[in-house]
């Protein structure tokens, strides 16, 4: 599966939202995949990955937000110590992402001034 690095979190935080019908259910559907096969192989990328396929902010194949998505794909791959091309299986980068980010203030710098981020800090993993 490819994924955008910020995409770790996004997907760990998931409960159901999303930004209109279509997107949830396909967030919904990778987010049931990855917790069913938590082995599955994860390959980190700088451009619109699976979740992206039916985002309304994807024009094309090019993100309409793409400098605020870049900054927070730049901070989380270096927090988890990850970059494009890398792999690893999903449970591992989900792991490093709790660790790295979740459990500490990198929490807030990377997503703070994110749309979800009220109800993802509040959402359990």
């Amino acid at each position: 599966m490819r994924l955008r690095p910020h995409h770790a979190l996004c997907i760990q935080k998931f409960t159901g939202h999303g930004y209109d019908d279509r997107f949830t259910e396909h967030m919904t559907a990778i987010c049931e995949t990855l917790r069913n096969s938590p082995e599955t192989k994860v390959n980190i990328i700088s451009s619109c990955d699976e979740l992206c396929a039916v985002c309304p902010h994807n024009l094309a194949g090019k993100c309409a937000t793409l400098e605020k998505v870049e900054a927070m794909d730049a901070q989380v791959a270096k927090a988890l110590g990850v970059r494009p091309g890398g792999a690893l299986p999903w449970e591992a980068l989900a792991s490093q992402a709790r660790k790295n980010i979740f459990e500490t203030d990198e929490f807030i710098k990377i997503c703070g001034a994110c749309q979800w981020y009220d109800l993802c800090r509040t959402t359990k993993i």
